[in-house]
């Protein structure tokens, strides 16, 4: 997967796109190492590497970082940030339309290719694109222009304004609920103490049922699962087993569901094991991001 030529073209997207091959190569080397991580981790638990979708959160990088990583294989990108995400996807698409001429290119293999296919982005990228931050609903019409999946709804009051904005921009729009991993609780029967709040968002499992139900009767919108982060100051596996005891119970209902969205840079190997299927790597792909949460 690494440096693939284009499959219709022969050609090399990056040299035509004249990105910096430094930066390309440290691409190159950060994604082999991410690609094996996830198939060792894959591995350990007995499961299948190709089952297994990495998501390259782009937050605070340039459009050109995601255009090299495009050309190294990697066809799903994350973003949290609504007004740094939409000039970003713009200039990608633009770039990546410019250097191969043929916007319609497949996907590669491996982690950074496999799993949920592309949702088509507007301009004819072949990439998809995820929206992972906390949404307001003054910004989703924003974020819907280029969003093909929000995983971040955690609240009643987005279900209708995404699926009446799904339905007006006619391209439906995939759906992660996202889960607090804050409250040890059991869809409601609680099992544990409370810990303390991370600030990370998500919604309550005990109010899941119900969102679930909510996000799967509206138009335009497609339920795909749950996601997670874990939370700060103790261990993630825990966490995600959880989150793995969620997913199990949604899927009951919801047998589509089957996304579940956990695991970054730091604990990757503890949320494969607990049944991860799309990985949202942001620092051990791109670097350090000083002061950006």
């Amino acid at each position: 997967m690494i440096g693939r030529p284009d499959p219709f073209t022969g050609a090399d997207p990056a040299a035509a796109a004249g990105v910096d091959p430094v930066r390309r190569a440290e691409l190159a080397r950060r994604l082999a190492v991410i690609e094996e991580r996830i198939a060792a981790a894959a591995r350990a638990a007995g499961r299948d590497p190709a089952g297994l979708t990495l998501i390259a959160v782009s937050k605070t990088y340039p459009a050109e970082d995601v255009v090299m990583l495009r050309t190294l294989g990697a066809r799903q990108f994350a973003e949290n940030r609504e007004q740094e995400a939409g000039p970003k996807v713009t200039m990608v698409t633009r770039q990546l339309e410019q250097s191969r001429g043929d916007p319609t290119v497949g996907g590669g293999g491996g982690p950074g290719g496999a799993g949920v296919a592309s949702g088509g982005t507007p301009g004819g990228s072949d990439l998809t694109w995820h929206f992972v931050g906390q949404l307001q609903r003054n910004k989703a019409r924003s974020v819907l222009r280029w969003a093909d999946w929000v995983q971040s709804v955690d609240r009643s009051g987005l279900v209708g304004v995404l699926s009446r904005l799904a339905v007006e921009r006619g391209r439906p729009l995939s759906i992660c609920l996202q889960v607090s991993l804050d409250l040890r609780s059991d869809f409601g029967r609680r099992v544990g103490s409370v810990v303390a709040d991370s600030g990370r968002g998500g919604a309550d499992p005990a109010e899941l049922p119900a969102l679930a139900d909510l996000v799967d009767g509206a138009p335009g919108l497609t339920l795909r699962g749950v996601m997670a982060v874990a939370p700060r100051g103790e261990p993630a596996r825990p966490a995600f087993e959880r989150l793995r005891a969620v997913a199990e119970r949604l899927v009951v209902d919801h047998p589509q569901a089957t996304v579940i969205s956990a695991g970054m840079s730091g604990d990757l190997e503890a949320a494969v094991a607990e049944g991860a299927t799309h990985l949202r790597i942001g620092t051990a792909l791109f670097g350090e991001r000083p002061g950006v949460p």
